[in-house]
């Protein structure tokens, strides 16, 4: 085996290695360190480089499978099963990475592999497929054994960046037929092996990329869940705050109030008394009902609001309070559904609101709002069709809180009682498993 030959193959493993790692991320969670990782994995490949040159085909499948497995078991957090499994998985998808190369170069180049001792340029192109076509088909098979929550965050996005990988290797199935078609001179031979190795390097880097943008991506948004929790926090205790202040004035008003409801001489001056200040109670907040801050932040928004546009909102919150609903998916939920119950209530006549969450049983909580309505909902198909004068937002709110009933496999219905003209929300969802 000549000296470039030798190289290319060094290359060649370290970007097997890559995939490795790769596709385990996607599947798995590291239990060790970077370093610690990227070592043990280049020490593994690089046994796996000098078995190789063994040329033995039953002791190169058995050594993948065995040090994949190693690694898989050692390096993350996957049991010795499945750390077998998903080695044997890999070198399945070894294996079908050089047949789809076969077929690629005898369909559209018709030739087949060129061996390494005398088309050593071709060669490298032919590897290059080969391990381009092992990365697509490890990422395809890795989203079908990932969990729910990792296709969502690690998989799914890399799915319209397979096209990179998938346009490098027809760039290099017609740059091989190119070359031994026209019988070029040694240097573009030279220049085409060149141009395959950074096209593998290219696919590397830009994974590697997206994947650190990713993961800062991610990071950010939990930075900002932390800000938007924070926020509730502050929120909550100003309300808290504000509303101990008044409890404080009304408690030391009841004093004053009391001593002028004893001295007073009849009955229907007492009464009197007490129906002009009556209506005082009603002025404080209803923070605290629930024991989920967001929960009683938004109620009391929309207490203090329908209050400003005159609408009465009734407010049935007992036995359950979604506490397992992220803070940004409930305030999407609630804040989109009681919007759009206002501007129905404000339209009708009865000019009400009901808002009700409890537990229907040991598995469900429902949520249930209903609102006055006066003109029955369009329906366009199964959904509902806006009324907005923007009718380029159409359903945008509906479809948000949808999308946020789904992420917590919960149910969604609603209904329209033409007689009581009563617009009736219903959502359901299932309570976590302790």
């Amino acid at each position: 085996m000549n000296f470039e030959t030798i190289i290319i193959d060094v290359f060649l493993y370290i970007f097997e290695a890559w995939v490795f790692a790769f596709y385990a991320k996607l599947i798995s969670v590291p239990q060790t360190g970077l370093l610690k990782r990227i070592v043990l994995i280049m020490t593994g490949y690089a046994f796996l480089l000098v078995i190789y040159e063994f040329q033995n085909l039953f002791f190169i499948v058995v050594s993948v499978v065995v040090i994949n497995a190693i690694l898989f078991y050692t390096l993350f957090s996957i049991n010795l099963k499945a750390a077998f499994f998903h080695s044997s998985i890999l070198a399945g998808i070894m294996a079908s990475s050089e047949a789809v190369t076969m077929l690629l170069v005898s369909v559209f180049a018709n030739n087949i592999f060129q061996s390494a001792e005398n088309y050593p340029y071709i060669y490298l192109i032919d590897i290059v497929i080969s391990k381009l076509s092992y990365f697509i088909i490890a990422i395809v098979i890795a989203s079908f054994f990932a969990s729910k929550e990792r296709k969502e965050k690690n998989i799914k996005p890399y799915w319209i960046m397979l096209l990179l990988p998938l346009s490098d290797i027809a760039i290099m199935v017609v740059f091989r037929e190119l070359l031994l078609d026209y019988t070029a001179p040694t240097k573009l031979y030279f220049l085409g092996a060149i141009a395959a190795f950074f096209i593998l390097l290219s696919n590397i880097v830009v994974f590697y990329a997206f994947e650190i943008s990713q993961k800062e991506s991610a990071e950010l948004s939990d930075l900002r869940a932390i800000q938007q929790k924070q926020e509730i926090d502050q929120k909550y205790f100003e309300i808290v705050d504000q509303s101990n202040k008044e409890m404080q004035l009304f408690a030391h008003d009841t004093k004053n109030h009391l001593m002028q409801i004893r001295n007073m001489e009849n009955m229907e001056s007492v009464q009197k008394y007490i129906d002009s200040i009556y209506p005082t109670i009603d002025n404080f907040s209803s923070i605290g009902i629930s024991q989920n801050k967001i929960l009683d932040l938004i109620i009391s928004k929309y207490i203090k609001l329908c209050e400003k546009n005159q609408l009465q909102f009734s407010v049935n919150v007992k036995t359950a309070n979604l506490y397992y609903i992220e803070d940004s998916d409930l305030a999407t939920i609630l804040n989109n559904l009681l919007d759009n119950s206002i501007e129905a209530a404000e339209k009708s006549q009865e000019k009400e609101i009901s808002f009700s969450l409890f537990s229907r049983s040991k598995r469900y909580d429902a949520l249930v709002l209903e609102n006055s309505c006066d003109v029955p909902p369009i329906v366009e198909g199964s959904h509902l069709k806006t009324t907005k004068p923007e009718k380029r937002l159409h359903g945008l709110g509906v479809k948000s809180v949808l999308k946020v009933v789904e992420k917590y496999n919960g149910m969604y219905d609603w209904e329209y009682n033409e007689k009581q003209k009563l617009f009736k929300t219903v959502i359901a969802f299932p309570k976590p498993v302790k």
